[in-house]
C-alpha cells in the first residue's frame, strides 16, 4: 500500500516491537502461526513489514473488555465504577 506522498513504508523488527508492544519472539512466532502479517524481502540479508499490513492486522484486533467491578490495570488503585458515573 501507498502512503499519501506516493511511497510505500517498510518497518524495520525494531519499528514494529515498538508499534505493537511485542516482543521480536512473539512476532514471530504468530507470523508462524499465520496471526501476524507476514514480513516482506527487502534485501539479501534484511526482511521488513509492510506499514500498511501493520495497520490492517491492528484494525482486525478484538477491543479487550474491561472488567467490571474489578481494577483497571491502566489506573493505580481504583475501580471501574470510578469510569461510569
Amino acid at each position: 500500500m501507498w502512503n499519501g506522498n506516493g511511497t510505500m513504508k517498510f518497518l524495520r523488527i525494531r519499528d514494529v516491537t515498538e508499534l505493537t508492544g511485542l516482543s521480536r519472539m512473539t512476532i514471530y512466532r504468530m507470523e508462524v502461526a499465520g496471526e501476524f502479517p507476514r514480513r516482506r524481502q527487502i534485501g539479501k540479508n534484511s526482511v521488513a513489514w509492510l506499514e500498511a499490513d501493520l495497520t490492517r492486522w491492528a484494525k482486525s484486533r478484538p477491543v479487550a473488555p474491561l472488567k467490571a467491578g474489578g481494577s483497571n490495570p491502566g489506573v493505580r488503585g481504583e475501580s471501574f465504577e470510578l469510569f461510569t458515573r
